[in-house]
């Protein structure tokens, strides 16, 4: 009779949709069974840490004569109990405890099940949401130029060679840089990106290559870097040129050999990585200033793209304008269009900050012009550019050198930020690390 309630709970197990109507059908097939005074069924919660009252049948004692548990255990990790309680002394048996331990088991399995397939159900939920939200691959525009660079893209992702990928900031690498490691044979292997720039160069030797525990002070605990993490996928690395010269050693080693050693470590670990860099500077201007190694340059670089400024394709304005403008299912935001005089007005404007700055500049217009579609007065009234348009220019002034005009465009959005460094970093899309030796260097000048 045992054994084929237990056959019933296991079928109930396989069959069951609801794991909380399981947990009744449960309890009460035991408690059919056995006829236990009280019976009840609680699993553990892990964020409120504590066990929480699924399931009971039956009234329980006011001073019970006898109890018999049964813990719903697996690896090791106590999911939740059942537990019964009776008014006679010595009510359960041998056979009660090994039969309740069962079922104990039993609803282990079923537990962990149904988490699995939540869990992978959340994933797939998820997955889609980024993908609605942020679809990595979707490189807008129509010039001639994006599209021979997309060809070329396509061309030599599904190939192992390093990239290099040079352009202005704001021109779009990193979205280039997961397009090549979604169109390669490593898709489904991690894409793990970050930006050299913003790290001094001992935490970004820790955070590339790891640390043992003990390594430095605050090594509590050994940490995998980025390399590891990147295992069988592709390692971006944003503003390579700002690496120092005791990182740019040990990335020649690794990109060498396939080898590199923790922080600390005596063992020389290897992974399959494919690495994908990119810059905003001349390399080959910084190697023969002796800033960049020459080797490392040329293991970088078996394939060098370009990227265009905006100011050099203009047809893709206008695109980007409309894909900016269309509305957000994840903000307030409402999507707006826009009249055909004001995307001839922002045509005319070279955007320094290229397709960060435009994306920028739609966003504050979206929350700062009235009505449904954006006007050219309201760009006059709500966006002050950094440099004027070529609608605003009559005459042109005397060729300048371009560090000078370089220099000039830095100090006037320093000027118009009212010195805040942080905001014009960011609206002439450099770091801000970049900015404050650009400006060291024009005190230097100055100075001297």
């Amino acid at each position: 009779s045992h054994l084929s309630m237990v056959n019933e709970v296991s079928r109930k197990i396989l069959s069951a949709p609801n794991i909380d109507e399981l947990y009744h059908e449960i309890i009460n097939l035991v408690q059919k069974e056995f006829n236990f005074y009280h019976l009840s069924l609680w699993i553990r919660d892990d964020d409120r840490k504590e066990a929480i009252l699924k399931a009971k049948v039956g009234k329980a004692p006011s001073e019970p004569q006898s109890q018999l548990s049964a813990q719903i255990a697996c690896q090791g990790k106590i999911l939740g109990v059942i537990h019964v309680e009776s008014d006679r002394p010595a009510a359960f048996d041998e056979g009660d405890r090994m039969v309740l331990e069962t079922i104990a088991d039993m609803c282990a399995i079923a537990i962990l099940t149904h988490r699995h397939v939540y869990l992978e159900e959340e994933n797939k939920n998820l997955k889609s949401l980024i993908g609605k939200k942020i679809p990595s691959t979707k490189i807008i525009g129509q010039s001639k130029s994006l599209k021979q660079l997309l060809n070329m893209i396509d061309r030599i992702a599904p190939t192992h060679v390093t990239i290099l990928i040079q352009g202005e900031s704001g021109t779009g690498k990193e979205l280039i840089a997961r397009r090549l490691h979604e169109k390669s044979s490593r898709a489904k292997g991690p894409y793990v990106a970050i930006n050299c720039g913003t790290l001094n160069e001992h935490l970004l030797k820790s955070e590339l290559f790891g640390h043992e525990k003990g390594a430095f002070t605050g090594a509590h605990m050994l940490k995998k870097g980025l390399v590891e993490t990147a295992h069988g996928g592709t390692l971006f690395m944003d503003e390579i040129a700002e690496t120092g010269k005791g990182i740019q050693a040990k990335l020649l080693r690794f990109l060498q050999d396939g080898e590199f050693y923790r922080v600390g470590g005596k063992t020389p670990l290897k992974v399959d990585v494919r690495i994908i860099s990119a810059t905003n500077k001349d390399l080959e201007k910084e190697v023969k200033e002796g800033q960049f190694r020459e080797d490392l340059f040329f293991r970088l670089n078996t394939i060098t793209l370009r990227v265009p400024p905006l100011r050099k394709r203009i047809e893709d304005i206008e695109p980007l304008l409309h894909y900016f403008l269309e509305p957000d299912p994840w903000s307030r935001i409402k999507g707006k269009k826009i009249h055909p005089d004001a995307i001839e007005l922002l045509k005319q404007y070279d955007w320094p900050g290229n397709i960060r700055e435009l994306q920028n500049t739609v966003e504050r217009l979206k929350i700062l012009s009235e009505g449904d579609e954006i006007t050219t007065e309201d760009i006059r009234n709500h966006i002050k550019f950094t440099s004027p348009t070529k609608m605003e220019t009559e005459t042109h002034g005397p060729i300048l050198a371009l560090e000078e005009i370089e220099k000039t465009h830095i100090l006037r959005t320093l000027f118009f930020y009212e010195g805040n460094k942080t905001k014009t970093a960011t609206a002439l899309g450099i770091t801000i690390k970049t900015l404050y030796n650009k400006l060291n260097r024009y005190e230097s000048v100055v100075r001297h």
